[in-house]
């Protein structure tokens, strides 16, 4: 969605020197009219606004000093998802506004404005998400997935969130749960209290429930096992093979409302309405 960015259409971006709207485009910058600050486009026509990011065009690149796997598992072919996919948020909410997803990765999805603190390929604005370069009531949806859990201090986020929404704006976060620590920046797991609590004040919680389910979690723990403790190259190709196909019938397990059933799930989601 880079062209909400760069046809000269600045009103929506904040200065976060001085939290000024007003600016002027000159050459390859983006510079306040109201202080000495400035944001840089780069040669992939995106938008930076800090100096500290991660510069590397694919998410999936981006190395770790943690990983259980030793050898990368097959990932699950099925793609059962609990709730709304992201992909389906505008069309449910009937939004026509200004959608951004936060963190949102190798994720390009169709008419949402993507930021994250990496310059991945589809991103369109590199920024801080605990400071996030957009004016205040100025966005509809707000969707988040998976990316809490990396930022120590999530709170200023949800408060960020919260700042940029219209009143009456959506805001879908997915967060893990009974999940395998799978980073080294990885800090936070979420209950279902947890997650109603981060609405708490801001937000009304309009729907909540698992979205990667029982069956998900159940079947990462076990490939991580063995890919952890197994040593034999061939002994872990054989018994890997083995559990997921005996491990297959788990993501039939049928996802239910309950927060028992949440409570084992690989992730679970919130949809709030900002108050």
């Amino acid at each position: 969605m880079k062209t909400e960015i760069t046809e000269n259409n600045f009103a929506l971006i904040r200065c976060n020197q001085c939290h000024s709207s007003n600016w002027r485009k000159e050459d390859k910058n983006l510079n306040c009219c109201d202080c000495d600050n400035s944001y840089a486009f780069n040669e992939n026509n995106q938008l930076i606004s800090l100096k500290d990011h991660i510069d590397d065009e694919n998410w999936e690149k981006v190395t770790t000093s943690f990983n259980l796997f030793k050898d990368d598992p097959k990932p699950i072919k099925k793609d059962k998802l609990g709730g709304p996919r992201i992909s389906e948020l505008k069309e449910k909410f009937k939004i026509k506004g200004v959608a951004i997803n936060l963190g949102s990765g190798q994720d390009n999805y169709d008419g949402f404005l993507n930021i994250d603190l990496g310059s991945y390929k589809p991103v369109d604005i590199v920024a801080d998400l605990k400071n996030i370069p957009i004016i205040e009531n100025s966005v509809d949806l707000v969707a988040s997935n998976s990316v809490l859990e990396h930022i120590y201090d999530f709170q200023k986020v949800i408060e960020e969130v919260f700042r940029i929404l219209k009143p009456k704006g959506y805001f879908y976060l997915c967060v893990p749960s009974a999940c395998l620590r799978h980073h080294e920046f990885d800090y936070h797991r979420w209950t279902t209290p947890g997650l109603h609590k981060l609405m708490e004040n801001r937000f009304d919680v309009i729907d909540s429930g698992s979205a990667r389910g029982v069956g998900y979690a159940l079947i990462t723990f076990g490939d991580a096992l063995i890919s952890y403790k197994i040593q034999s190259i061939l002994v872990k190709k054989l018994l890997s093979s083995f559990w997921r196909f005996f491990s297959k019938p788990l993501l039939w397990i049928k996802d239910d409302p309950t927060e028992e059933y949440q409570a084992m799930s690989e992730t679970i989601y919130v949809i709030g309405r900002k108050i």
